[in-house]
């Protein structure tokens, strides 16, 4: 599995701007093949700083996500509202018995 972070930093006063644009976004991507997980988050410590945090079934999945034309539209749809690029890691993950 597939853990995506995606930190977006807002300009100021954009951030519902931003969720608005996102809802469309999550709504899709739940129903893509391949989504564990996909949700958005407010930052507690910085009132304009959201993270998408993803789960994907593997490596394939999450590249076909990037793809689809609700990803692309939302990527334009917020260019002009982000302060800076979106901050993006990816980390593997393995599921183990404790």
């Amino acid at each position: 599995m597939l853990i995506v972070l995606a930190k977006a930093t807002a300009k100021d006063g954009m951030v519902e701007n931003i969720v608005n644009n996102a809802e469309t976004l999550i709504e899709a991507t739940r129903a893509e093949d391949g989504c564990i997980d996909y949700n958005l988050h407010n930052s507690t410590e910085d009132d304009n700083i959201l993270v998408f945090v993803e789960k994907w079934e593997s490596e394939e999945f999450l590249k076909s996500h990037l793809n689809q034309p609700h990803f692309i539209e939302f990527g334009s749809a917020i260019e002009d509202l982000l302060a800076k690029n979106l901050e993006i890691s990816v980390y593997s993950s393995e599921e183990i018995d404790l």
